[in-house]
């Protein structure tokens, strides 16, 4: 008996390290799932920012962006769309840092409190949200070799912003 106690701890550690790598790889990859998620909350994000004065949409939209960065963290798999979306994300809190208009209240809506931009900053916010998606969506579509349909899917939900602005 004693000289099957090691080799019963050697095999139940060893079984536990299998299930335990085994588990974290369920969370960590590439999943239609996440992408899913991620692109839904883009296409959501989108339609609700459409919806407020254009003055408050570019913090709105900001706020998407962290969300949809969010739901991709602590997943290697998808460093690279998650970088995609915080660089979007971090042009956005510039343009409202930079542009922010000091007499405006914050609009609330959802839950969510949106800062406005001065009037005369949104065709100079437009064009830098515009460059930062065309940016993030040559970041995605460069990363779709490792990335597969799942980068190229978010890319196109950043199309779908794209194509809003331009109209």
């Amino acid at each position: 008996m004693t000289r099957l106690f090691p080799i019963l701890l050697i095999l139940v550690l060893a079984a536990t390290g299998v299930l335990a790598q085994g588990y974290g790889k369920a969370k960590s990859g590439l999943s239609d799932r996440t992408t899913n998620r991620v692109v839904r909350l883009l296409e959501q994000g989108l339609r609700q920012c459409r919806a407020l004065e254009s003055v408050y949409r570019y913090d709105c939209y900001r706020q998407n962006y962290q969300a949809a960065g969010k739901q991709l963290a602590g997943n290697p798999a998808y460093a690279p769309a998650q970088q995609a979306l915080r660089d979007v994300e971090y042009t956005l809190a510039n343009v409202v840092n930079a542009n922010a208009d000091p007499a405006a209240k914050p609009m609330r809506r959802r839950g969510k409190s949106f800062a406005a931009i001065s009037e005369a900053a949104v065709p100079r916010s437009k064009a830098a949200f515009t460059a930062a998606l065309d940016e993030a969506t040559t970041q995605l579509l460069r990363s779709a070799n490792s990335g597969g349909d799942h980068f190229a899917r978010i890319a196109s939900a950043l199309d779908s912003d794209k194509v809003f602005l331009r109209s």
